[in-house]
């Protein structure tokens, strides 16, 4: 083995001095360098992407619902009785963090000559304010315990720049029911996350207004919403939750439903499947770039030592032993093309992650700024995932040694 890495390193050397094999180790460093850049920052985007999506219809939704079995193929929600033995003490399994109430009523907003349809969404003294908090870009979000607070909304930037609203205004609020009501809120908070689809949809009060609009006793609402402490157990607690809360029925003959954010939007985490899949298709015509550089650069570095090789073949040495001074040699351009790209794949994602330069469309995107993800791991698995993988495949080139014959090479120049 000792022979075999010494004639690999002053091989590397009389490559570096010129000729056609140096611009061709050249030209499969950087091939090399640029695959790599390209795998890590496309899974890094990706990651971000979706956590970024999670975390935000997570923050608007939960991870777990519990509603009315009915409610699923009703406008109005149909309510559930919030005294179930489960609440709150369900958050002494294991992975759950939180649970909490809500209420929901559709409307109608109206500003001036301009009306949008809305979901209020009625939140308990317990609602976790945490995701809305880091979202909020004008007042503050609701003290559902204030005496006050029953007059007072937290809006979208979408509902105030469509109906020219601001922190401190009004908004009437139509309700279509027998008979219709009518109710005058108070904005004290707007919040911006980006994602459009909800951002338009849901102003949030408290739930005891909500619950009177609806005619409910104080007993009544829409379900609950549960938090993980882990998304990525969230099919396993979805289980544990359905254990615990979904096969029952209420003494009103109602049964509950249990279903997960990934269960309850569908389309938004098929269309994040199909980015994900983009990766792979990604990192399969990056490896193969790369591993038609490097084929092509051994054979002409093996071609343009055909000499050598002869001459090695004449003095014993197995084909074998040949190779693997060949393979090492390949081992030197791979690990110089990935520290090379693993310097620029970091240079640009440090770059987006804390300037967020690169920016998006909202609406198409569901997030301003491409995500990135700035995890060691994405690096140490593409690195070595690429350096076994090229290895193996750099064994493949290496078999022309085994068809030249001492006779004919050792004077091939």
């Amino acid at each position: 083995m000792k022979l075999e890495l010494f004639m690999a390193s002053r091989l590397v050397r009389g490559v570096q001095k010129g000729g056609v094999a140096s611009s061709v180790v050249r030209i499969a460093v950087v091939a090399v360098a640029l695959s790599v850049c390209v795998m890590i920052v496309a899974i890094s985007v990706i990651v971000g992407f979706r956590n970024e999506i999670m975390d935000k219809v997570v923050g608007f939704g939960s991870c777990i619902n519990i509603i009315n079995r009915e409610s699923a193929v009703n406008l109005e929600s149909l309510p559930i009785d919030a005294r179930q033995d489960f609440y709150p003490s369900i958050t002494e399994e294991d992975g759950i963090r939180h649970i909490q109430r809500y209420a929901l009523k559709p409307c109608i907003f109206k500003s001036g000559s301009d009306i949008m349809g809305v979901m209020l969404k009625g939140v308990g003294e317990e609602y976790d304010w945490s995701f809305f908090d880091n979202n909020m870009i004008g007042g503050h979000t609701l003290n559902v315990q204030d005496t006050v607070s029953g007059n007072r909304i937290v809006v979208s930037k979408k509902m105030a720049d469509l109906l020219n609203l601001e922190v401190g205004g009004s908004v009437l609020a139509y309700f279509i029911q027998d008979p219709p009501r009518m109710r005058k809120y108070t904005i004290v908070g707007i919040y911006s996350t980006g994602l459009e689809d909800c951002d338009k949809m849901f102003a949030l009060v408290d739930i005891a207004g909500v619950q009177k609009i609806n005619g409910w006793n104080e007993n009544q609402i829409t379900g609950f919403e549960v938090m993980i402490d882990d998304i990525e157990d969230l099919d396993m607690m979805t289980e544990v939750v359905r254990g615990v809360a979904g096969y029952r029925i209420a003494d009103d003959g109602s049964m509950f439903r249990v279903a997960n954010v990934r269960e309850n939007n569908r389309q938004l985490f098929d269309w994040i499947t199909l980015t994900e899949m983009n990766v792979w298709v990604i990192i399969a015509i990056m490896v193969f770039v790369a591993f038609v550089n490097m084929s092509t650069a051994l054979l002409i570095i093996i071609f343009e030592k055909a000499s050598m090789i002869g001459l090695m073949k004449a003095i014993g040495a197995r084909n074998w032993q040949i190779r693997k001074v060949f393979i090492f040699q390949s081992l030197y351009i791979l690990l110089k093309g990935l520290i090379i790209g693993n310097l620029i794949a970091f240079a640009i994602i440090a770059l987006q992650y804390y300037t967020g330069i690169i920016s998006l469309d909202a609406e198409s995107y569901y997030v301003d700024h491409v995500p990135c993800v700035l995890n060691v791991w994405h690096f140490a698995i593409v690195d070595l995932g690429t350096l076994v993988l090229m290895t193996i495949m750099m064994t493949l080139p290496s078999l022309a040694i085994g068809l030249m014959q001492p006779a004919k090479v050792m004077g091939f120049k």
